[in-house]
């Protein structure tokens, strides 16, 4: 019996020391030795004068892949085709093999940051590989993508894409009638175009993390959905883009992303703008608070930029908006065109293009339209 008491006090320090811990990963709806990801991020293409180069300074997409790694995934596990990594044959082959070797009850994260370009028709959209433009290489294409998938063992699929256009995925996996669950987060509409920033993925990232401001029912738990809420409302902040959120039955949004971390403050996660270093005015987020002083960051771009501010220095996000049938001006490529909104939503708007086809109709910021000059 005298060895009885120390094993229960072992037992109980490890429950109030770890619990939480144990408890958070137990909750998680994905496993490291249980998930597979296949990354594809392409920041500079081999046909440049068709798709510009995006910086590659912290870029955000290698910092996804090092989390995944970090948390047990395991490398033979893990595909991650960068720059002129990912040629479309690449990725083709490496995906297929990756397929392959899927077992029941994986989770499968399929990863792509980079340009989206439109198809001609403009039912699908093709992300573009390192080669894209060559002769027979129009990129990869995210209606196939599900296709391929669906001969997979994988019981669910967790699709993130980060580039213009890449609401098309939640398009394509509406129409799955086989296959495994999917769920697809991505950074704009089908019919928008998306920022050259790291909003997206940042935001991803914040979830993964367990960042307390994306708990949104300060629950302990970072959800799908709460994901998606998130990265809804920074997208619509500060670049006025609406991301998209789909799933299939069967993928639970309610899927346990992290446990996460307390909530410090109340205003901890609050969005404003704020000015830089040169006076410019950026949407931001508090994630700090000490002797009445708030640290900003701004969103989408480098951590060094952080500050500390007064919470006079905020100001509230104040977006312009038009009333639908109203006749506008769009920006497209340093040109005005003549459009009439269809929807308005939180800054952003679908339009339709008075002289061109209803396929070309596109949600747009409200800070690329104007009203029509006299």
């Amino acid at each position: 019996m005298k060895f009885v008491a120390p094993r229960i006090l072992l037992v109980l320090f490890c429950v109030l020391l770890l619990g939480p811990r144990l408890a958070g990963a137990r909750d998680l709806g994905w496993q490291p030795q249980k998930t597979w990801v296949f990354a594809v991020g392409v920041l500079g293409w081999k046909h440049s004068d068709t798709y510009g180069s995006f910086p590659v300074k912290n870029r955000r997409d290698s910092t996804l892949v090092n989390f995944f790694k970090e948390r047990g995934v395991p490398d033979s596990q893990i595909v991650y085709l960068q720059d002129k990594q990912a040629t479309q044959a690449r990725i083709d082959a490496a995906f297929t093999e990756q397929l392959k070797k899927l077992r029941p009850d994986d989770l499968l994260i399929v990863y792509y940051a980079g340009h989206g370009t439109k198809s001609d028709e403009g039912n699908d959209v093709f992300l573009a590989s390192y080669d894209a433009g060559d002769d027979d290489v129009e990129g990869w294409s995210i209606n196939s993508i599900p296709g391929k998938i669906n001969g997979s063992e994988c019981s669910r699929v967790l699709w993130l894409i980060d580039c213009c256009y890449s609401g098309q995925a939640g398009m394509a996996i509406a129409k799955q009638l086989k296959g495994p669950a999917y769920a697809a987060v991505t950074s704009s509409a089908a019919s928008e175009s998306s920022t050259e920033h790291w909003t997206f993925t940042e935001a991803l990232l914040d979830a993964f993390r367990g960042a307390s401001y994306v708990d949104l029912n300060h629950d302990g738990t970072v959800t799908l959905a709460e994901f998606a809420a998130h990265v809804e409302a920074d997208m619509n902040a500060a670049e006025e883009q609406r991301s998209t959120f789909e799933h299939t039955k069967g993928f639970d949004p309610e899927t346990a992303l992290a446990a996460a971390k307390p909530l410090g403050n109340s205003r901890i996660g609050d969005r404003a703008k704020a000015r830089d270093s040169n006076g410019d005015l950026y949407a931001c987020r508090v994630i700090d608070v000490r002797n009445e002083k708030l640290r900003i960051h701004f969103i989408g771009y480098e951590d060094e930029e952080d500050v500390w501010v007064a919470p006079e220095d905020l100001q509230p996000i104040k977006q312009a908006s038009y009333a639908k049938g109203t006749k506008v001006e769009v920006l497209w490529k340093k040109h005005w065109y003549s459009a009439t909104v269809l929807q308005a939503k939180e800054g952003v708007h679908l339009i339709h293009y008075t002289d061109y086809e209803s396929k070309w109709d596109e949600w747009v910021p409200s800070r690329r339209i104007r009203e029509p000059k006299s």
